[in-house]
């Protein structure tokens, strides 16, 4: 079977993708320059830098993404979702360095057409490897024979599942239940019963056993899984538990391993992957040079703070970041120099429900501050949080340390993402929309969150902050 020669296969799949790759590279080279350039030390030196950083990252992400393990039941779509992941990752960061080589730059419709072709050549390379392994299997060749565990709703639809699925090359030899285990299924059809848990040690002597799936309850059968499990590991068998063992209502759930010690993730909040790393990296290229452009305004801002008031260019605030943690918020001083002090005296006039102060003609916002307020440039300071990663572009604002505190549970979950410049909210009123309403708008930010609707929200602030919807 080819099982055997498992490692081997992932290298020999490792190394066809990175001849495509090469061959790629060079085939865009030459329809771009229309020169050959096959010898590496004679390509101009954008692309000498550009190449080897891309195929170092193309080793160490397609590892972390793993995508040259077993993909028997995993469907394609999915496969080539990773590969443009991999490649679009590859790219911006290769393609960083060399952007500041500024003799000869490198080419954006080089990287395009790169982009482009290596996503196409990869994805196809790979559609044929899987049909090619699929073909194997139909004929009985490179299959793997499991032994059930279990016999519940969770084992009946997996055997399902893998009798519609040939080409997971997949064969079950027969299923193992304990008394009391069925939970109201009484058979596996068309598996056949082999016995209980006690005669597992002697079915993996007589039978061939590449694999056992438990789908025991884990709470009620904890003791019988443990013996499985260490026998099983005494014989050499792969034991695989599915990994849907507990109900929950928004969490999602991955398997990490923590120095050998594999151990399952629950999250809500979005996982760190290869959007929330374009995430980061959109961060740091838009605000480091938004500070460059902005510059002259900033100084302009500067002067006018300091020209018709007493006190600090910038207003420094602790705020309530990621998961909790603290940093100053900078903005761009718009009330006068003692406005916290002069709050608690109009506390009776907040225009905002829970614990959120808003008041709409505060005596404390100097003239100059009501025009940045109503324009949105006092937020354009935060550009700084957002390079030094305490913020993001696109996030739930952050709070003061005195409104978490009153936060419900649900509301705390806000914190579960970095806070940003702005959010939902923000392209929704603003000031005008209730603090529940508010919450909810952060919490299916989060619940929804993808790179599109970051791109979708940053594209609706502007003609919000233009109107000034909601600014006070």
């Amino acid at each position: 079977m080819l099982k055997e020669y498992k490692k081997q296969l992932a290298a020999l799949f490792r190394l066809l993708d990175i001849l495509i790759i090469l061959l790629v590279f060079y085939a865009v080279y030459y329809l771009r320059t229309e020169t050959v350039g096959l010898n590496f030390l004679a390509l101009p030196t954008q692309y000498q830098v550009f190449l080897p950083i891309y195929l170092i990252g193309w080793v160490y992400l397609s590892t972390q993404i793993r995508l040259y393990t077993s993909k028997r039941m995993t469907g394609f779509l999915s496969e080539a979702l990773d590969i443009i992941k991999t490649v679009t990752i590859c790219i911006i960061v290769a393609g960083a360095p060399a952007f500041f080589i500024r003799e000869h730059p490198l080419s954006r419709i080089f990287l395009v057409s790169l982009w482009v072709m290596e996503s196409a050549s990869l994805i196809s390379l790979h559609y044929i490897l899987r049909e090619w392994l699929k073909y194997i299997r139909r004929r009985g060749y490179n299959f793997r024979q499991i032994l059930i565990v279990g016999r519940n709703e969770r084992a009946a639809k997996f055997v399902g599942k893998i009798e519609e699925s040939p080409e997971f090359g997949l064969r079950i030899l027969g299923f193992i239940d304990a008394p009391n285990g069925n939970n109201g299924v009484h058979s596996l059809s068309p598996c056949r019963p082999l016995g209980g848990l006690k005669d597992l040690e002697r079915i993996i002597r007589e039978q061939i056993v590449d694999e056992v799936f438990v789908f025991l309850p884990i709470k009620s059968f904890y003791s019988e899984i443990q013996e499985i499990l260490e026998i099983c590991e005494s014989m050499g068998v792969e034991v695989k538990i599915p990994t849907d063992l507990f109900s929950y209502k928004l969490a999602k759930s991955t398997i990490s391993v923590y120095d050998n010690i594999p151990v399952i993730d629950l999250y809500t909040s979005p996982k760190m992957n290869w959007q929330l790393l374009v995430k980061r990296l959109v961060d740091i290229f838009c605000s480091g040079f938004g500070l460059i452009i902005l510059a002259p305004l900033f100084a302009a801002v500067a002067l006018l703070i300091k020209a018709t008031s007493r006190g600090p260019i910038f207003f420094r605030q602790e705020r309530v970041g990621y998961n909790g943690r603290p940093f100053n918020c900078l903005k761009f001083r718009t009330m006068v120099k003692n406005a916290e002090e002069l709050k608690k005296d109009l506390l009776k006039f907040n225009e905002m429900e829970g614990p959120v102060f808003k008041m709409k003609n505060d005596p404390r916002v100097t003239r100059v501050g009501r025009i940045l307020r109503k324009t949105s440039i006092d937020e354009l300071p935060q550009l700084i949080n957002v390079f030094m990663g305490e913020m993001s572009l696109v996030g739930p604002r952050p709070p003061v340390p005195s409104e978490v505190v009153q936060y419900d549970l649900k509301d705390r979950r806000r914190l579960s993402m970095r806070p940003g410049i702005t959010c939902l909210w923000q392209v929704n009123g603003r000031n005008g929309i209730r603090f529940e309403k508010w919450m909810e708008l952060d919490r299916k930010y989060i619940d929804q969150w993808s790179l599109w609707l970051d791109f979708k929200i940053l594209a609706k602030t502007i003609p919000s902050v233009m109107r000034g919807s909601g600014a006070a």
